[in-house]
């Protein structure tokens, strides 16, 4: 009797067994046959973003922007985690974040990018541009492509080129409006052969500096001024430390966004549509938006006492003579590029 209870309850668990195996759902495939990830099957992706900027600039505006119109145009698909202001660091640990895949996108200035991507530092030779004009005409053609193409072989996927604006020579000890007027200052700069031969071709004293440092460094007469987009010079309210500012667009500050190339390729096909297409909508917005700002901003510089020099055609044709040393001895790392940016624009 007991071998025979035995057998029936054995015979009943594997019933049992069998009944539940076969109401398990067999996992998501994709048409290939391989196993769905959670990009592919309609689960919502959240994109990480990090970048720099404080809430009032224009990079915060665009990414917001951004976010707002992938988001509607995926239904919901795509959401965004933005932390700006620093929270994950400075623009090059955001950038290294990127390229690890530890973040998903950022937005940076081109002179940090040219760390990674050295072929962006073109952009950033003095008075190349006269105005965002002539900056856009360059970006939005075929050299354009050509640095997006350079910013995609580091690892990264390009999505557009945004702009933190023209930046102005900014100080605290007197107008400036030619080069003669510069001779003697010390000049905050980054540390990056391009600024560095720029201002002393200028006459100054370049000294590399820390961004986060600058403002107790002009407090304290460690420098007398810098270069700064008008946007910057009032978000972060530098214009308490420096009183004159030169509108001479020393150089054109580009500033691509990106994304870790493998976690784009990850995406379903259509929000990689999605993402490249209203990256490049916004970059177009990303810019006006910057150039609305710096209409009011200059209004308010003025408001606190800033005085504003605009130097005239010959002053920055001055201007121009006195760094012409800079593209004779740096020109040739570009391969031709400089040259060819100077014939599109009839220079």
């Amino acid at each position: 009797m007991r071998k025979r209870l035995l057998l029936l309850f054995t015979l009943l668990l594997g019933l049992i067994l069998v009944a539940c195996s076969g109401n398990e759902e067999a996992p998501a495939t994709d048409e290939d046959g391989s196993e769905a990830t959670d990009e592919s099957n309609g689960d919502s992706i959240e994109l990480k973003v990090g970048h720099i900027a404080p809430p009032d600039h224009s990079y915060t505006k665009g990414l917001e922007l951004f976010a707002e119109k992938v988001e509607e145009r995926t239904d919901g698909r795509v959401t965004f985690e933005i932390f700006g202001d620093g929270q994950l660091g400075g623009e090059r640990e955001t950038i290294e974040q990127v390229q690890l895949g530890s973040l998903d996108l950022t937005v940076a200035t081109a002179g940090v990018v040219g760390s990674f991507v050295p072929e962006l530092s073109v952009l950033e030779m003095p008075f190349l541009f006269n105005g965002v004009e002539e900056a856009y005409e360059i970006l939005d053609g075929e050299i354009g492509e050509e640095l997006m193409a350079k910013i995609e072989e580091q690892g990264f996927k390009a999505l557009g080129m945004w702009e933190n604006g023209m930046r102005h020579i900014v100080n605290n000890k007197k107008p400036i409006h030619n080069p003669d007027d510069m001779k003697g200052l010390k000049m905050r700069t980054v540390e990056n052969d391009l600024y560095i031969e720029t201002y002393r071709a200028l006459g100054t004293d370049a000294t590399p500096i820390a961004f986060p440092e600058t403002y107790t460094s002009l407090e304290q007469g460690v420098v007398d001024g810098q270069d700064l987009s008008i946007g910057v010079m009032v978000t972060t309210k530098m214009y308490e430390v420096q009183n004159h500012l030169t509108e001479n667009g020393v150089y054109y500050a580009a500033a691509p966004i990106f994304m870790n190339a493998d976690k784009f390729e990850s995406l379903p096909e259509d929000i990689q549509e999605i993402i490249v297409e209203t990256a490049k909508e916004v970059t177009d917005e990303q810019r006006q938006i910057n150039q609305d700002m710096e209409a009011e901003q200059k209004e308010f510089l003025i408001e606190e006492g800033v005085e504003i020099v605009k130097p005239t055609e010959e002053e920055m044709a001055q201007f121009q003579e006195a760094v012409q040393p800079v593209y004779d001895k740096l020109s040739d790392q570009f391969d031709g590029m400089v040259e060819r940016i100077q014939e599109q624009l009839g220079k």
